[in-house]
């Protein structure tokens, strides 16, 4: 299961196409950002779930399931105006302290939000292919929007069809996520420079 840390990245997209972004908005230690190397670990979920966030809801089918783990990730963008231009910073990353697994161990739990932390990296890598083509910082916000939404979408599926009984990802799922970073390649440096400045 995943939560959104949309709020906060919108607000941070907002302030930062209004302002400068000074060093200290940029330095965020408790967020983990994707890279091709990292794999996500237990030491990576520092957060504690609440009673309610593992208990038993129906489901589908009248079959009784509960949230064994969850992750809180977002595509975090920060904006720096620069002389007639823009330089985007375009990541996916997770808040560590929101993030949680009910048990250690539970590696099941730990590859189900490996596939939400990868498709959270593709929506990041397609933001960063279509925000070259905005012709303002406005038409820029609406793309951030557009994708987000997108990958919530595909985030609420991947959770319909990834049930932990099923081993936390399916076979096809794992490959598709796999297929879909390779095609998207070529997008994943985290930095987009536009020249536009309003």
């Amino acid at each position: 299961m995943y939560k959104l840390f949309k709020k906060l990245t919108i607000t941070i997209l907002c302030i930062c196409f209004l302002n400068t972004v000074s060093a200290q908005v940029i330095q965020d230690s408790d967020v983990l950002f994707w890279t091709k190397d990292h794999r996500l670990t237990f030491a990576d979920f520092q957060g504690k779930p609440a009673k309610e966030d593992t208990a038993l809801h129906g489901a589908p089918g009248n079959i009784l399931t509960h949230k064994l783990g969850s992750i809180t990730k977002s595509i975090d963008v920060r904006v720096m105006p620069e002389r007639g231009k823009t330089m985007f910073t375009i990541r996916a990353g997770i808040k560590k302290k929101l993030s949680w697994i009910k048990n250690d161990g539970d590696t099941l739990s730990l590859k189900h939000e490996q596939g939400h932390f990868d498709i959270c990296e593709i929506y990041a890598r397609i933001l960063r292919r279509d925000i070259r083509e905005a012709k303002s910082l406005s038409q820029a916000k609406e793309m951030f929007n557009r994708v987000s939404s997108e990958e919530e979408m595909e985030q609420d599926n991947y959770d319909k069809e990834n049930k932990f009984p099923a081993g936390g990802i399916t076979t096809e799922w794992k490959q598709k996520i796999s297929n879909r970073l390779k095609e998207l390649e070529q997008y994943i440096s985290p930095g987009v420079t536009l020249m536009i400045d309003k």
